[in-house]
């Protein structure tokens, strides 16, 4: 997935009213870097200012709501934040943002569960991780959360798929992050 649902535009959109302080449907740059933190999107200051300019504004403008949605669909390929789009689709669900060491385990994790290494995961492969997390599910139950993930109608979860899925699964909006990590701990290979 590479670009927003209607659903992630409208969360990102109300994200965005909310740090739109005076409601002129534009934030300033403290704004824009209190909503770019809030979505966890890990950027300093300079590079925040950097890739508002290489977006053709300068740095002190103002960012309306559809610039705001470019700045996101480009600063991966910025060389900034990699997971900032991702972040966006996260936290336009309505949960918190991982941060990018979560994402990165997660990665890994995914990569460990398509034994096949097509790049997705299928029935069977989804089947065996949420074995190992300890819940174990029929096909048919299987087969319905990926379509209910699968943005792309393939019959697989890519990973952006996968971890939503994933954040979806385990408990609350707030607290999803923490308990996959925790889950994933004890597949660390490192310790």
């Amino acid at each position: 997935m590479e670009n927003f649902t209607d659903e992630q535009l409208k969360g990102i959109e109300v994200l965005f009213r909310q740090f739109d302080a005076d409601n002129s449907g534009k934030i300033d740059f403290m704004e824009f870097k209190m909503l770019a933190r809030k979505m966890n999107i890990e950027m300093t200051d300079s590079q925040l200012k950097d890739s508002i300019m290489k977006a053709g504004k300068s740095e002190d403008a103002e960012l309306g709501l559809n610039e705001f949605v470019d700045w996101l669909r480009n600063v991966e390929q910025d060389g900034a934040d990699p997971f900032s789009m991702l972040k966006a689709k996260i936290k336009a669900t309505g949960m918190r943002p991982l941060s990018n060491s979560q994402i990165e385990a997660l990665q890994e994790c995914f990569n460990t569960f398509d034994t096949d290494g097509s790049g997705s995961i299928d029935v069977h492969e989804l089947g065996n991780v949420f074995s190992s997390f300890g819940q174990n599910l029929s096909p048919d139950e299987i087969a319905a959360m990926i379509q209910e993930v699968d943005a792309d109608g393939s019959g697989e979860i890519e990973f952006e798929e996968f971890l939503l899925l994933m954040m979806s699964n385990f408990g609350s909006q707030e607290t999803a992050g923490d308990e996959v990590q925790g889950t994933l701990r004890k597949y660390d290979k490192k310790k």
